[in-house]
C-alpha cells in the first residue's frame, strides 16, 4: 500500500525539486555485511540425549504415536511378568519394554503374532553352534518377545523360547552377563556408557561392542542399524512417559 498523500499533486512539485523521501528502515545502516555466504539448510536429524540412570531417558516419538500405542496395549499384557523380573534383575523395566518394542514390535512384526511367533526369516550360513542350512524346527533366526538368536543361544533352539516369562528372563540374564562383563573390562565407562554397552552387547555381543569401545567408536558401531542402544532407549523413554519407570 502507498504512503497516505504520495501521489497527490500537491506534493509532486516538492518531490520533483528534493526527491521523495527514503523510508525510515532504509536509513538504517545495516548490522550486517553486503554479502553474505550461502547458508545450507540443515538436515533434520534424530537427537539422542543420554540421561542418568536414576532419571528418565530421552525420546523421539510423540506420545500419541500410534505404532507405539499398540506395542503399549500388547507390553501391557505382560506387565506383571516384566515388573518381576526388572526387580529381580535390577533392570528398569521400561528398558525392556523398550527392547521388547525394537526387537518384535511386542509381538505385532512376528510370524505369527505373539509370544510363539519368529523373526529374521532371511537366510544365512551356518554360524555359532549351528551346523545345519536351516533350523530344523523350520525358519526364523530370532524367536519370541525378546527375539533370542537361535544360532547363539541353546535357549533357542531347546528351551521353552514360546513362554513370554522365560523369554524375558533369559533375556535379562544376557543383560546382567553383558554388564558384569563391562564391570570388569570397561571401568573407566560412565554409567550411562555402561547402560548403553550393555544393550549394545545384547545385539552385537559383548566382545565386539568392547572393540567398538576401545577403537574410539560409537558403542552401536557393530549393531544391527548401528544405532542398537539409542533405539532402545528412545523406545524406553516413550514407555516412561506412559507410566512405566
Amino acid at each position: 500500500m502507498d504512503r497516505p498523500g504520495q501521489n497527490s499533486s500537491r506534493y509532486s512539485w516538492f518531490f520533483k525539486i528534493f526527491g521523495k523521501p527514503k523510508d525510515k528502515e532504509e536509513t538504517k545502516p545495516s548490522p550486517f555485511p553486503t554479502t553474505l555466504a550461502p547458508v545450507k539448510p540443515k538436515k533434520p536429524i534424530r537427537k539422542f540425549i543420554d540421561k542418568p540412570i536414576a532419571g528418565s531417558f530421552e525420546t523421539t516419538f510423540s506420545r500419541s504415536n500410534q505404532t507405539m500405542l499398540t506395542q503399549l496395549n500388547m507390553a501391557r499384557q505382560y506387565q506383571t511378568i516384566i515388573k518381576d523380573i526388572a526387580r529381580r534383575y535390577n533392570i528398569k523395566p521400561a528398558i525392556i519394554c523398550g527392547m521388547g518394542s525394537r526387537e518384535s514390535h511386542w509381538g505385532m512384526a512376528l510370524r505369527p503374532k505373539g509370544p510363539g511367533g519368529r523373526g529374521d526369516f532371511a537366510r544365512r550360513r551356518p554360524r555359532g553352534n549351528r551346523r545345519s542350512a536351516e533350523p530344523p524346527d523350520g525358519g526364523g533366526y530370532g524367536r519370541g518377545l525378546m527375539q533370542i538368536d537361535y544360532d547363539w543361544h541353546e535357549f533357542a533352539r531347546t528351551g521353552k523360547w514360546q513362554d513370554p516369562r522365560e523369554n524375558i528372563i533369559y533375556s535379562c540374564t544376557v543383560l546382567d552377563r553383558a554388564r558384569k562383563f563391562f564391570d570388569k573390562k570397561a571401568q573407566s565407562l560412565s554409567e550411562e556408557q555402561k547402560l548403553r554397552a550393555m544393550i549394545a552387547a545384547y545385539n552385537g555381543g559383548a566382545t565386539a561392542t568392547l572393540r567398538s569401545i576401545k577403537a574410539g567408536d560409537d558403542i552401536d558401531a557393530r549393531t544391527t542399524g548401528h544405532d542398537y542402544s539409542k533405539d532402545v532407549l528412545d523406545r524406553s523413554g516413550w514407555f516412561q512417559l506412559h507410566g512405566w519407570d
